[in-house]
């Protein structure tokens, strides 16, 4: 009895610390890439009609990958995807391959733009992959 008392004391107050969190920053906690989506994560590019696009593994590349927030590794799929963001949305991000706040938030405001505050996550999917516009040899354009 006394247990079952500790681990929900315990529960609430991971519950609250959340909230809190969520409440002092505006930006709500990221659950782990698995909860995200089922795909894996990009790791490289694929040029599709010119344009390069996050995509994951080789020889082969797939564009059913995402991105999350990842400040540990730098990745190249994050650095294509900063470009785009940059060239033809407009933003001013560094392009370091790190999936950091700043493009979550990028990335957040193209989703509110092209699919709704609904569906603003922060995080690059495919189906944020079909409404933005990628940075390729000919310039912007979607895929």
């Amino acid at each position: 009895m006394r247990s079952r008392l500790i681990r929900a004391r315990l529960a609430a107050t991971a519950t609250a610390g959340a909230l809190a969190a969520v409440a002092l920053t505006g930006v709500a906690l990221a659950p782990s890439a698995a909860a995200v989506d089922p795909y894996p994560t990009c790791n490289t590019y694929k040029n599709v009609s010119g344009h390069k696009v996050p995509a994951y593994g080789q020889p082969t590349p797939s564009l059913t990958c995402n991105l999350v927030l990842n400040t540990s590794k730098s990745n190249e799929a994050v650095k294509v995807l900063q470009t785009s963001l940059n060239n033809c949305h407009n933003f001013d991000l560094a392009v370091d391959g790190y999936y950091g706040e700043k493009t979550f938030l990028a990335v957040r405001s193209i989703q509110a733009a092209y699919l709704g505050e609904a569906h603003a996550d922060g995080y690059y999917g495919p189906q944020t992959q079909g409404v933005m516009k990628h940075w390729g040899l000919s310039g912007c354009g979607r895929i």
